[in-house]
């Protein structure tokens, strides 16, 4: 550095001589001294070097992809991705904030959005039931694009009930493709079906005898009393076993000929599939959401799909989905210490439908009437909703809890005759804004505060 200062002092000397060789000297020194500086500059600081080489990726949002677009089924999914994409996402729920997954009718314009998304992420597990299997379908969406995050999570199965009336439409199914393949013919698939059927019978009167051993007085006045409301429920609306029977005691008596039945049973095994098709479930609960340890799985499964369509962003996205599940074990030891103050046998649910299994079976609340069973757009007989008035009387249940995506007008009547209070939760949807219940975890702790609260 010395010897650069030193020739410009000469070279300022020499300007005065003759000014055209000053000029040229002043060019040469320039470029000496800026590379004399660089020089010392490079030996003086080589752990900004260093640190450039060693520095972290770029963020994420100068990836060279625009935002993934992203179409849900639920605004509670969207919460999820939005939480995990951050800018690198632009997510759009189908279900508007405080509408029913099981009766929403999606628009023209949800077709396209369909159409357009890069990942279209539903519950599956037949929440949505038929609109969406017809919104895809109207779409015509790559099967590759279409997540289940039903499947995901190890769904519990529904009660008992439900699952023995599903599994019965499965069994007679079964017989009549025998029947269809030739592998037996009418009459035999005829037997098969009255042995299904007896056995279903026989199964229950076992568990009835059970169950109300050494309770029949109390029972036979029960039946008294409900009769009249039991004739009012079967009338014109016989159940699938009744209905089939009747068809099998119509070929016994040579009144119809077993192919013709087998055709008659054929008709309603597809109508009762196609009614748990368009407005209920399967064997399985879609409502998994109720579970944050189950959440953390659908999470994980998000960030790895985004990370799949933009590999730019993908520390990013695990990054959010790390930070998330945190939030999420947080939110699932909240609740533990929250459900502590209720006492163990207040621990007892009636809801407007099936939808807090996965909750009851987590933190040890136990499920003992639903008003509205396994759909919403159902509603039940004067003698069911008279059942579970019974029920919560016998239980001494304070507390019936409506839903929010569901009218309240039979869980309110529920709740006035069996003298209980009605608390209404969020199950299907998020919350509006200022509800407390806008984001997911929001809506988990709303209810835990408000069943807690009903109950302890």
């Amino acid at each position: 550095m010395e010897k650069v200062m030193a020739l410009r002092l000469n070279t300022i000397k020499g300007l005065a001589v003759n000014p055209f060789f000053g000029m040229i000297i002043v060019g040469v020194a320039l470029m000496l001294s800026i590379a004399a500086c660089s020089s010392d500059d490079e030996d003086s600081e080589p752990a900004q070097t260093t640190q450039s080489q060693t520095s972290p990726a770029p963020p994420a949002a100068q990836s060279d992809k625009p935002p993934i677009e992203v179409v849900t089924t639920s605004n509670i999914v969207a919460d999820w991705v939005e939480n995990v994409g951050g800018d690198g996402v632009e997510v759009f729920s189908l279900l508007p904030v405080g509408g029913d997954p099981h009766t929403f009718q999606p628009g023209a314009r949800d077709v396209a959005r369909i159409t357009d998304a890069d990942i279209v992420l539903s519950i599956g597990l037949g929440l949505e039931g038929g609109w969406l299997h017809d919104l895809l379908e109207n779409a015509a969406a790559d099967p590759e694009s279409i997540v289940e995050t039903g499947e995901i999570v190890d769904p519990i199965e529904f009660a008992e009930g439900h699952a023995d009336e599903v599994e019965l439409l499965e069994e007679i199914s079964h017989v009549v493709h025998e029947v269809e393949e030739g592998e037996i013919d009418a009459k035999e698939g005829i037997e098969e079906i009255k042995e299904v059927l007896e056995a279903v019978d026989h199964h229950e009167e076992e568990e009835e005898g059970d169950h109300h051993e050494g309770e029949e007085e109390e029972e036979d006045k029960k039946d008294e009393d409900h009769e009249g409301e039991e004739e009012e429920h079967h009338e014109g609306e016989e159940e699938l076993p009744v209905v089939v029977m009747e068809i099998i005691e119509q070929v016994e008596h040579g009144e119809l000929k077993a192919e013709d039945a087998i055709e008659a049973i054929e008709g309603l095994t597809e109508e009762g599939e196609h009614e748990h098709a368009d407005h209920g479930h399967g064997l399985e609960d879609p409502h998994y959401w109720f579970d944050p340890v189950r959440v953390k799985l659908v999470v994980n499964d998000i960030a790895a799909r985004l990370s799949v369509l933009d590999p730019n962003r993908g520390d990013m996205f695990w990054a959010n989905a790390t930070a998330y599940n945190a939030k999420l074990d947080e939110l699932h030891s909240w609740t533990e210490q929250q459900v502590s103050e209720v006492p163990e046998g207040n621990r007892l649910l009636v809801t407007s439908h099936d939808s807090f299994g996965y909750f009851a079976n987590l933190y040890g609340f136990e499920v003992i009437g639903v008003v509205l069973s396994i759909t919403t757009d159902v509603e039940p007989s004067a003698g069911d909703l008279a059942d579970l008035v019974e029920e919560v009387k016998e239980e001494g249940v304070p507390v019936v809890f409506g839903e929010t995506t569901v009218s309240e007008r039979l869980a309110s009547a529920v709740a006035k005759e069996s003298g209980a209070e009605l608390v209404r939760l969020y199950s299907g949807s998020l919350g509006p804004d200022g509800s407390g219940a806008e984001t997911y975890i929001g809506m988990v702790r709303t209810n835990v505060e408000r069943i807690v609260e009903g109950l302890k």
